[in-house]
């Protein structure tokens, strides 16, 4: 997964989505596609109280799998802690 393809995903997922995803990456026979599963945020734009599965979709194993291991070790809207220097 190129640079730009995974920082449009990553703003994607950021915007609307929180947490680390909730299962491995699974194959969707149906579409032909990669789905990582992530909880949805809560957002202006969801006018409902509960939350719902928000789905992002993969071209190809390898790209559901960076995503994936990309937000197990950086969840979204977790901060990490960052260490001070004395």
């Amino acid at each position: 997964m190129d640079n730009k393809s995974f920082n449009v995903a990553c703003n994607y997922i950021e915007a609307v989505c929180v947490g680390k995803p909730l299962d491995l990456p699974e194959y969707n026979e149906d579409t032909e596609l990669w789905e990582v599963h992530f909880e949805e945020s809560p957002t202006p734009w969801h006018p409902y109280d509960n939350q719902d599965l928000i789905s992002y979709s993969c071209e190809n194993a390898e790209e559901a799998c960076d995503i994936y291991n990309y937000y197990n070790q950086n969840p979204v809207g977790e901060k990490k802690d960052e260490e001070t220097t004395n």
